[in-house]
Parts: C-alpha cells; sequence; structure tokens
C-alpha cells in the first residue's frame, strides 16, 4: 500500500514544480536569445568599419573597440554558462579581434608611477629625474563652469607644460591667476575666429605660433621650449580635432576649387579625416607658413582633443605619417561623468624624436566632461 500510495502522490509532485521549470524554460530560452542578438551585434560591430568606403560613418564602430572587448567577454561567459559553443567560439573570436586591436596601448603599469600604486596622477615634482618634464592636456568644456576646481588642479599639478582645449576668453580670464606659477603662454583665442587652444609654460619660449592651419581648421598652438638643463629644443603644440560625425563634401573638380583634395587613401570621408591630414602636414612642416614656422621640428610634443581612438585610422594615419611614437597607454577620458567601461580613449599625449613617454595616464575629475590626460617625459634620447 505505501508504494502505490508514493506513485499517486508523484504527479501531484510534478504538477508543483511545473511553473518552476516553465519560469527556467524561458529564462534559459531569454538567455540564448539575448546571446543570439548581442553576439550578432558584436560582429556587426567588429566589421561594419570595413564599409567606410560606402558610409563613412560607418568608422565610428572602430572607436569602440574597449568597450565591445568587454562585452564580447561578457557573452563569453554567458555562451560557456549555457553551453552554446558556438556562440562561444563567435563571441571569443570577437575577442580576440579586439584584444589585437587595443593591445599596443594596455597599461604598462610603469614602476613607481601612481598608476602602478593605483592613484590618479602623476609624480611629485620632488621625485623627478633630471631631463623629465610632466606634461597635461585638459578640453576644459567651453561651457563648463568648473573654474577654481581646475585652476586648483593645474596649479598644483606640478607640470612643466599644460595644454588646454576648448578654450573661451571667459575660461582665459578665469585662469589668468596662474600666471605666477606659468608665466609663459601663447594663444589666438582673441585674434581668431574659433581659436580655442592654449599653451601654458613654466619654461620661456625661444619661438611661438598660434593660428588655422592653412586659414582652416584646426587651430595649432605651439611653442618650442629649450629644456632644463640643456639639449635639443623641444616644441610643445596642442591641437582640436573634429568629433568623428560629421560627414565631409565630396570633393570639387580641382578647377572649380583648388582647395579641395581627395583624401589619403584609407581614411573615412569625414571632416575629422580632412583635418587630420591637413594637422599631418602642419606637424611634418607643409603649409604651416601661416602659423610663422617652416618646420616644428623633429623634437615634438603633440596633445589636445582628438576626437578618436589611438587605433583608429585617423590616428593611426597621424601617427604613421607624423612619425609619432605609437606606444601608449591606455587612458579613458570622455565622459568623464561615466564609469571606465563607457569612456572613450580620444585625449592624447604623443612624441616623435628625442621626447620619449615614460608614463600617460588620466588625471582626476576636475568638472569638465573630458578628464585631462597626464604624461611624465623624458626628453634624452635613449
Amino acid at each position: 500500500m505505501t508504494d502505490l500510495s508514493t506513485s499517486k502522490e508523484r504527479p501531484d509532485l510534478d504538477d508543483s514544480r511545473q511553473p518552476a521549470r516553465r519560469v527556467a524554460g524561458a529564462l534559459r530560452r531569454g538567455l540564448q536569445t539575448g546571446l543570439g542578438l548581442g553576439g550578432a551585434a558584436l560582429v556587426i560591430a567588429t566589421f561594419l568599419p570595413l564599409l567606410h568606403p560606402l558610409w563613412p560613418l560607418a568608422s565610428v564602430a572602430e572607436h569602440f573597440a574597449f568597450q565591445l572587448l568587454i562585452g564580447a567577454l561578457a557573452l563569453g561567459a554567458l555562451a560557456l554558462l549555457l553551453r552554446r559553443w558556438r556562440w562561444l567560439s563567435v563571441v571569443m573570436a570577437v575577442a580576440l579581434i579586439q584584444i589585437w586591436t587595443i593591445h599596443p596601448y594596455w597599461p604598462r603599469f610603469v614602476p613607481g608611477t601612481h598608476a602602478a600604486q593605483g592613484e590618479a596622477g602623476l609624480l611629485n615634482a620632488d621625485e623627478m629625474k633630471a631631463g623629465e618634464m610632466k606634461v597635461i592636456s585638459l578640453n576644459v568644456h567651453h561651457s563648463g563652469r568648473s573654474f577654481e576646481a581646475v585652476r586648483r588642479y593645474l596649479r598644483d599639478s606640478g607640470a612643466d607644460v599644460i595644454g588646454l582645449v576648448e578654450m573661451s576668453r571667459r575660461w582665459k580670464m578665469e585662469l589668468a591667476s596662474l600666471e605666477s606659477v606659468y608665466p609663459f603662454r601663447i594663444d589666438c583665442i582673441d585674434a581668431v575666429d574659433r581659436c580655442e587652444e592654449m599653451l601654458l609654460s613654466k619654461h620661456p619660449f625661444q619661438q611661438q605660433g598660434a593660428g588655422r592651419i592653412n586659414d582652416d581648421l584646426p587651430v595649432l598652438v605651439w611653442a618650442e621650449i629649450m629644456p632644463p638643463g640643456g639639449g635639443e629644443p623641444v616644441t610643445f603644440a596642442v591641437s582640436h580635432v573634429a568629433w568623428p560625425l560629421l560627414v565631409a563634401d565630396p570633393p570639387e573638380a580641382p578647377a572649380a576649387n583648388s582647395d579641395l583634395r581627395s583624401l589619403p587613401s584609407g581614411l573615412p570621408r569625414l571632416v575629422q579625416a580632412e583635418q587630420v591630414a591637413m594637422l599631418t602636414e602642419a606637424v611634418n612642416g607643409q603649409g604651416v607658413n601661416s602659423l610663422g614656422v617652416n618646420s616644428l621640428g623633429r623634437n615634438l610634443v603633440l596633445m589636445g582633443d582628438f576626437n578618436a581612438a589611438p587605433w583608429s585610422r585617423t590616428q593611426q594615419y597621424l601617427r604613421q605619417n607624423g612619425a609619432f611614437n605609437d606606444h601608449a597607454d591606455l587612458a579613458l577620458t570622455w565622459p568623464a561623468w561615466g564609469p571606465a567601461i563607457i569612456r572613450l580613449p580620444i585625449d592624447h599625449i604623443m612624441t616623435r624624436g628625442q621626447p620619449r613617454l615614460l608614463s600617460f595616464e588620466p588625471g582626476p575629475n576636475v568638472g569638465s566632461d573630458h578628464l585631462p590626460v597626464e604624461a611624465l617625459v623624458t626628453l634624452s634620447a635613449r
């Protein structure tokens, strides 16, 4: 009788488990659907930039390689949990592509820097060695009002040279009190339309210039400095390049407008690419006469907001054709208000010639929509 009673109770027991099973099944199907949609989105975003000759805005996806890597790793974990081996192989292939894209810029955590200690900011001035200089680049945000926070940060930074972007007359006035710390400065804010760049320095300028490149954007502000302790002069320059969402007009026939030229091969047809091409010519001493110099010299530190990830086509064109060192740590700077996982590395400090980056990292939030970037630069040949 006991056995019969038990067997009669089993259907009731199975019925009580049905709702839980249905919920678990629905959850699994939902996760599988999400895995499929997410995996497909990752594949599309990974290969979308290849379509830039047909659709220039397709190249925007390449700036999100870091986010695509994080997404691929998350979906890989989900595929492993669900035992979906085909999707696991797909998303891991995406992850490997993004790792290969990003790996030259992965943080090296150089011993002795604050990055290695998990802190923001550079070494203190008394920790620097001879032949080393601190450089800071910051987009202050033209409509921002964090004047005191920026003043305090720059005053206490100990930087030798500072490049500022999106400066306005109001910002210039608010930062005038820094003259006691940075007595040497150059800008064209009051003289040139849409000039929003400024250089500040503790060290005197041997030569200097500021203005539009060939009377067009971008603006380039530069100054030549003799390093403390001697050595070859080094040029410091700051610029600001357009964001990658503006499609450039197709070039007209040369007879109709001789100023319009085809973009270099491989670049998307964007305003950003046009400006990068002109900036590359400028740093190489081509068409820079309007800025008051024939060449920016072989020893150059170029900084600013380039609105592009270092591995993007526009940045690679600038770095390769401008002979810049293409190895630097990943600095996620925009938007400053977001967590690091969603920020893009679009603010850079690049070197060529004798100057070399010893460290490169984001600074603290000072109220702008960008985090500053801070670099320790050695000026001696190695």
